[in-house]
């Protein structure tokens, strides 16, 4: 079985891409090589929840409240051994520092565990769990948000947003930050412009001046940056709060796949760095 076939159907997509990527930018492979091994370790770990089952806990109690979800009243309880097994399944292409803190956290008992899920939820920091696991806070943040994004974007896609979404920088399903944005014509619009959610990847609408950070536009809000290498990725840093994000353009690559062409061009959060500007929110491999 190849890799692209042991992906679950709702993220084969991502693989195809991932695999192009890595021929067309063979520098790319380390990074994309363990996102692969990753989406297959989703796959056979975390697809076989089912959200379905867990929705009745998450819902907000109102239809036009938002976020709709509130993701931090999983039973997380109920989801430690799966989490074990999750952590213990690490392929061999993680980086060291991934692979340290999931064996760590697989050793650890089930409370260590289920903190390190409820504190990525409930948007705490990881530095108790750190020292108690003798590890970087970063990459053991890795661990429950690359185990509990399937199951977010599941749930996501469970559940309808309102027919009048107000602008919202954060997303209106789960309330993280933008991964990345997107701009395509549609019908009725050219050049609509789409926040990406970082974590339960739903796309919501946003005005395409604006910064998500500060809400600047106009002289003081985003100007873009692009590399002629992947001039269909662009990024869109603010001078008033010197943060970004990245954009693709699918009316220049309509193949692209947003959240797979974020991680394949490293370059661009190198400049945007370099340049004193911070990224609204890494990307699931930490960039």
């Amino acid at each position: 079985m190849t890799r692209a076939s042991a992906v679950d159907a709702r993220w084969s997509l991502r693989a195809r891409r991932a695999h192009t990527l890595i021929v067309e930018r063979p520098h790319t492979e380390p990074l994309l090589g363990f996102y692969l091994s990753l989406l297959e370790l989703q796959t056979d770990v975390c697809v076989p929840a089912e959200a379905a089952r867990w929705l009745p806990a998450v819902n907000a109690s109102s239809e036009s409240e938002l976020p709709t979800l509130r993701l931090e009243r999983l039973p997380l309880g109920e989801l430690s051994d799966t989490f074990t097994a999750f952590c213990r399944g690490m392929p061999s292409t993680a980086p060291e520092p991934i692979a340290r803190a999931a064996q760590a956290a697989s050793a650890a008992d089930a409370e260590t565990r289920t903190n390190l899920m409820l504190a990525l939820l409930s948007g705490s920091r990881f530095d108790t769990e750190a020292d108690v696991l003798a590890c970087q806070p970063e990459p053991l943040a890795f661990l429950p948000r690359g185990f509990l994004s399937p199951l977010a974007e599941a749930l996501s896609g469970l559940v309808a947003l309102p027919d009048r979404l107000p602008r919202t920088p954060t997303c209106p399903q789960c309330g993280w930050p933008p991964q990345v944005s997107v701009l395509d014509d549609e019908p009725d619009a050219r050049g609509t412009r789409r926040l990406v959610c970082a974590f339960c990847a739903a796309a919501w609408i946003f005005p395409r001046s604006v910064c998500p950070w500060c809400g600047t536009s106009g002289d003081e809000g985003l100007q873009f940056h692009v590399d002629d290498a992947m001039p269909h990725v662009r990024v869109e840093e603010c001078r008033s709060c010197r943060r970004y994000l990245k954009s693709v353009d699918l009316r220049v690559r309509g193949l692209a796949v947003p959240v797979v062409d974020d991680l394949a061009t490293v370059e661009l959060d190198l400049w945007a760095a370099e340049q004193g500007f911070e990224k609204i929110a890494a990307n699931l491999l930490g960039m």
